[in-house]
């Protein structure tokens, strides 16, 4: 779950979040970029994911570096930060391999997206699904977050940069809560979605990343220091914590996004990778 904090819109004049967006990523450079991107995002936007982690080996894992999102750079170049091969394949392969049939599997469902649109719009709701029972799902979020406003100045980033949230899983498997999004009324366990960043914090041009680590644990995470409504947390109505819990065990799932935007060009560019 990814809430932002709200803040006043910066002009009128700029179209509301809530406006009707295209069903695709607009990258507005050329046929040819749309393709790479396409092609390189290797996000299996099935309905549906088996449980063996064949499809959540696919995907490539956000790669922040220090170097800064600077203003003028070269499609080519945003798009290299998008199709950078780094560990996830490798760490979910691993999940699924010898030896893992016996352990507790977690998997995800696309219910929306994932998409990117312009002004740093991002949409992604997912179900989890699990072999686990009588449990709870802990997903364990790192933020990463640079951003430019008009002037060439930073802006603060509003995603806590680290913090877990968890689901509910009963004796059928069930996960809960499903919550609706504030873009619509998708109704999905995990929504990863980012707000109009030009209209409501001035960001016109940066990149951010997420990345996930996901559990399985029979502990009940409120006993742990979990609380909803968690005000130093993203997570929303989640149960959430900024502290990791002992006994957590092993990593049952990696997942991630990134975009990286830029709203000063004639057509603003936001593209970005995600998965699995």
């Amino acid at each position: 779950m990814r809430t932002f904090a709200e803040r006043p819109k910066i002009t009128q004049q700029i179209t509301s979040i809530k406006s009707r967006i295209p069903r695709r990523a607009h990258i507005g450079q050329s046929h040819a970029v749309s393709s790479i991107f396409h092609s390189q995002r290797m996000f299996d936007n099935k309905d549906e994911q088996r449980l063996t982690g064949a499809n959540s080996t696919r995907g490539l894992k956000a790669d922040v570096g220090d170097e800064e999102i600077l203003r003028g750079r070269t499609t080519g170049e945003i798009i290299l930060d998008v199709v950078r091969p780094v560990g996830t394949a490798l760490e979910n392969a691993l999940i699924s391999g010898a030896g893992a049939s016996a352990e507790v599997r977690v998997a995800t469902t696309t219910k929306k997206g994932p998409t990117w649109k312009k002004y740093g719009v991002f949409v992604w709701h997912a179900d989890f699904k699990t072999t686990g029972r009588s449990g709870w799902i802990v997903q364990e979020i790192f933020n990463t977050w640079q951003a430019k406003d008009a002037a060439g100045k930073a802006v603060a980033s509003p995603l806590t940069p680290h913090y877990l949230e968890a689901w509910a899983v009963d004796s059928a498997g069930k996960v809960t809560p499903k919550q609706s999004a504030r873009t619509g009324k998708s109704m999905a366990n995990d929504h990863w979605d980012t707000p109009n960043l030009k209209v409501y914090y001035r960001a016109v041009e940066g990149h951010s990343a997420t990345t996930a680590k996901v559990y399985f644990t029979k502990t009940n995470p409120a006993t742990q220091g979990f609380i909803r409504n968690n005000p130093a947390t993203n997570a929303g109505g989640l149960l959430s914590s900024t502290t990791t819990p002992a006994g957590l065990g092993k990593v049952r799932l990696y997942r991630y996004a990134q975009s990286t935007w830029d709203s000063t060009r004639a057509v603003p560019i936001h593209v970005g990778s995600a998965g699995p």
